[in-house]
């Protein structure tokens, strides 16, 4: 089983290389149907990665809330490239089911409150002039970011609460904060392909490092 856990990224992870790189190289093209299956299949990577540790490993109930949040994850990456909205509604019930997942995992202790308050503080600054721009639709779009923020900080204590291994899943929660601020400022000022494409591979990476922990 030690062996296993070494071999499956050795497996996996190429695979996800090459579905990122088919979207990456035809981001030109525009949105398709098969574009679409190849940004989802990068991510689905990270699905089959926890499948396969919830059944090897005998996650019970735990294992599986992870599967489904990587799982909408996987289903709002097809849906924003046709809604913003629609894929804004999708990853917050993603990050609803990481906390729930966080919460099984271990009790809340208190200093992840100011943590998230600063990460939620620090959205709103970063995005202020925008927000300020979209008057009554900023307050609602704030939604995302509270959650964004309470699944971060909530998995930054996993290390110290629920035990070392967490700690590769509390880093891909960083990660994927992180991928989320560059998305965010493309949507609403615009930005590179290598900006978008590094974001890309960043949220990857991501939810990878938190599907990894169940192996």
């Amino acid at each position: 089983m030690e062996t296993f856990i070494w071999v499956w990224p050795l497996l996996s992870l190429p695979v996800m290389a090459v579905f990122f790189g088919i979207y990456a190289a035809t981001r030109s093209q525009g949105v398709s149907l098969w574009r679409s299956a190849a940004k989802c299949g990068a991510t689905f990577t990270a699905v089959m990665t926890a499948v396969v540790g919830a059944v090897l490993q005998d996650r019970g109930v735990q294992g599986w809330l992870l599967v489904l949040a990587l799982a909408l994850c996987c289903a709002a990456d097809f849906a924003i490239e046709r809604s913003f909205i629609a894929g804004v509604v999708g990853f917050a019930l993603a990050h609803a089911a990481f906390i729930a997942y966080i919460l099984l995992a271990a009790r809340p202790v208190w200093a992840s409150l100011p943590l998230g308050a600063a990460l939620f503080a620090a959205a709103c600054i970063l995005f202020a002039r925008e927000l300020r721009a979209l008057g009554g639709k900023g307050a609602a779009l704030l939604f995302y970011p509270a959650v964004l923020a309470a699944m971060t900080a909530l998995a930054a204590a996993l290390p110290f609460t629920a035990g070392p291994r967490y700690a590769i899943f509390a880093l891909g929660a960083a990660a994927f904060a992180v991928s989320d601020v560059f998305v965010a400022k493309d949507a609403l000022s615009g930005a590179t392909d290598r900006q978008r494409n590094g974001a890309l591979l960043l949220y990857y990476l991501a939810v990878y490092a938190m599907a990894f922990v169940q192996l």
